[in-house]
């Protein structure tokens, strides 16, 4: 897995998307920002990397960079609309907040906060409306 400073477009997916930012791109030489997160946060961002919507297969498993033995694998992405755009994390971001006190930037808590349950019509509209058109074009191809 590549590592990607958060918020910058994130071009490593396969995915033809302007409106995709990076969050959670985590490796063991990047900076980020420490410190606690609401329990009502992290309760969400679980519901969301529990199913996420994809509009692209991954391919193969990511093992954790910043764990010191054996870390968790991971393979999906979660993609969380807002403001006009679309925030783009490895789910195991998860994992980074609660073991590695990863703390995201305060705009990506706050999408994460107002995303709608992925499996449902407002979740996809808030995609397109967002910028993802593209994105639900080539999942439906």
């Amino acid at each position: 897995m590549a590592s990607i400073t958060d918020l910058e477009r994130c071009t490593y997916l396969p995915l033809t998307c302007d409106a995709l930012l990076a969050v959670g791109w985590l490796g063991p030489d990047s900076r980020f920002e420490k410190g606690p997160v609401s329990l009502e946060f992290h309760e969400k961002l679980k519901k969301l990397c529990a199913n996420p919507w994809q509009p692209v297969s991954s391919a193969g498993l990511h093992r954790c960079e910043l764990c010191q033995f054996e870390g968790p694998l991971f393979s999906e992405n979660v993609f969380v609309p807002f403001r006009g755009k679309i925030y783009v994390a490895p789910v195991g971001i998860l994992h980074y907040v609660g073991s590695h006190w990863y703390r995201p930037p305060q705009i990506f808590i706050d999408a994460v906060l107002a995303c709608p349950s992925m499996q449902t019509m407002e979740y996809k509209k808030a995609i397109l409306a967002n910028g993802g058109r593209s994105l639900v074009r080539q999942r439906s191809a």
